[in-house]
């Protein structure tokens, strides 16, 4: 008898375990089903074939735009990008990189010198697509863009996210209240998710020492918490209640089918395999505004992340012997252009002419006058200052480079 009940009680165990597999199985197939069919629902442009292939390294821009004009509540309100995070994910080692890029970078936007978040409000997610690129000298292959209204939502549909305050956050605007305790432990919902991860400084005054900068690190930390709660059991359930949500608010470029397969690789990715960090840089006031300066020296190791074969062989393919360069110093710094001159050449330049520059400029402007992106390629290799593509007009250099303050070191 023992025998016999022993034999039983391991087949109820048996078909305990296969009821239970063949539950999972059902409901994993349903969340695809589902998945497959709400995500056909995605605002998303039309593009019906993947830009490049799912086992390849990929670069995702996130864009989290404000909400422009309070006034204005028509369907062509500008919206600034408050945030921007480079993502890239690596199939064969299963490895992110997130890189956040801070609002106030300084940029030059169609001829006039921007804030970075401006890119987005002037010409959409194409131009802040395109400014970043060129910022960067990297490949963007696709975005994922969502407004306030979308953020709270998503954070709703997954039940809220558990964060410590790092700091006393006490702030009241026009359309949002700030009040948080350093050291507590608070449930974000998404509305108090929203007004931690856009805190920045007190109506006092005080707040984050690297102001947007110390807000960028704060918004990571949140969104590998997000990411470690989609991982656990409770948070895979909460997977078609997210997906329906961010079919209603995300705008992608990326097909649904696309979307699967990277929510099926990414789904194994482990939290230490995620390397996060905000671009380096500088704050300064010029002519009254706050701007942040990118320093592409201090940022080249972290960005060779983000940089495919392709991207690399356009640098080491171009013939720099062919670019003619001229060089003109704006500074007052005696032997400046002579100086630089002879560090291109050294780089394998031909620097055809140098001389001085009759307005003096805050910063070096590389003026791109070839139509083989040689402006970037300078850029890439001088490390720091703006270029302007200026392609329809005649000159005999491919390259004029105007030195401005921040060529003296």
């Amino acid at each position: 008898m023992r025998n016999r009940d022993k034999a039983r009680g391991k087949g109820r165990i048996k078909r305990v375990i296969l009821t239970l597999f063949i539950i999972f199985i059902l409901i994993t197939s349903g969340v695809v089903v589902y998945g497959y069919s709400i995500l056909n629902r995605l605002n998303s442009k039309e593009n019906t074939t993947e830009q490049i292939s799912i086992n390849e390294p990929v670069n995702i821009l996130i864009l989290g735009v404000d909400a422009g004009d309070y006034e204005n509540k028509t369907a062509d309100n500008a919206k600034r990008s408050d945030t921007m995070i480079l993502v890239r994910y690596i199939p064969e080692n299963n490895k992110v990189y997130m890189l956040s890029l801070p609002r106030d970078t300084r940029v030059l936007i169609n001829g006039d010198r921007e804030k970075l978040n401006s890119a987005h409000r002037i010409g959409g997610e194409t131009l802040a697509i395109e400014t970043i690129e060129k910022m960067l000298g990297i490949n963007i292959n696709y975005y994922a863009k969502v407004d306030y209204a979308g953020f709270r939502n998503c954070i709703d549909a997954i039940g809220g996210i558990d964060m410590e305050i790092p700091f006393n956050m006490d702030y009241d605007a026009y359309d949002i209240s700030i009040h948080f305790t350093k050291g507590e432990i608070v449930h974000l919902d998404g509305k108090k998710a929203e007004e931690f991860v856009r805190w920045r400084k007190n109506n006092d005054g005080g707040g984050y020492a690297m102001g947007d900068l110390g807000r960028a690190a704060t918004q990571q930390k949140f969104i590998l918490k997000v990411a470690e709660k989609m991982k656990t059991p409770a948070g895979i359930l909460k997977v078609p209640g997210l997906i329906n949500t961010a079919s209603k608010y995300v705008k992608t470029d990326m097909t649904p089918k696309t979307m699967l397969k990277y929510i099926f690789k990414l789904r194994n990715i482990d939290m230490s395999q995620i390397e996060n960090r905000v671009l380096d840089g500088e704050a300064k006031y010029i002519g009254g505004v706050s701007y942040f300066i990118y320093d592409m020296e201090k940022n080249l190791e972290f960005l060779s992340n983000f940089k495919d074969s392709s991207t690399k062989t356009t640098e080491v393919e171009a013939d720099k012997s062919k670019i003619r360069i001229k060089i003109l110093n704006s500074t007052g710094v005696n032997g400046l252009a002579a100086k630089y001159k002879q560090n291109f050449e050294e780089l394998g330049y031909n620097v055809i002419s140098i001389g001085n520059y009759s307005k003096k400029q805050d910063f070096t402007l590389i003026e791109d006058y070839s139509n083989s992106n040689y402006g970037q390629i300078i850029y890439n290799d001088l490390g720091f200052g703006d270029f302007l593509e200026k392609h329809n007009e005649e000159t005999e250099y491919d390259i004029i480079v105007i030195l401005g303050d921040d060529s003296v070191k």
